[in-house]
């Protein structure tokens, strides 16, 4: 009987060596590891369109008013509408019309997008219901380099 229970006993402990992972030989290179695929964010989508028509703005093929409709076409598809998003848009927009019409120097326009930005920074603490991804001003505040709402 003693026989049989360390039999078992055996056949039991090697049983788990299949799942315990081998040591490569000595000598054999393994290949790199791949990490797994991280889909973008929502953030970072915004900003590669971003880019993208400001490559179309900088040719002249779209004022930075069309531009930022077609950011904004682009937002409500990949984010959906939000209070946040859309207060920050609404500053977006007349910046880029304020712009197109010369009323508005580049420094006038990042001070000002600057500062409907740290609004938001300083009011989101208070904010009673936060949306739960605000992309948009997420993706400005990165470009401004500022830390994320909600951090």
């Amino acid at each position: 009987m003693k026989k049989l229970a360390l039999i078992f006993m055996a056949a039991a402990t090697l049983s788990g060596c299949t799942i315990i992972p081998t040591l490569p030989e000595p000598g054999v290179q393994q290949p790199p590891r791949k990490p797994p695929a991280v889909a973008p964010s929502k953030v970072d989508l915004l900003l590669k369109e971003a880019n993208r028509l400001a490559d179309e703005v900088k040719a002249g093929r779209l004022s930075r008013t069309a531009a930022a409709d077609q950011l904004n076409a682009y937002r409500l598809r990949a984010a959906g509408p939000n209070l946040v998003d859309d207060n920050t848009f609404a500053t977006y927009r007349y910046i880029a019309v304020e712009r197109d019409a010369g009323r508005m120097s580049p420094t006038e326009a990042q001070d000002k997008m600057d500062a409907k930005l740290r609004e938001w920074l300083r009011a989101w603490p208070r904010l009673r219901q936060k949306p739960a991804d605000p992309a948009f001003t997420n993706f400005l505040l990165k470009v401004y380099r500022l830390p994320p709402l909600g951090y």
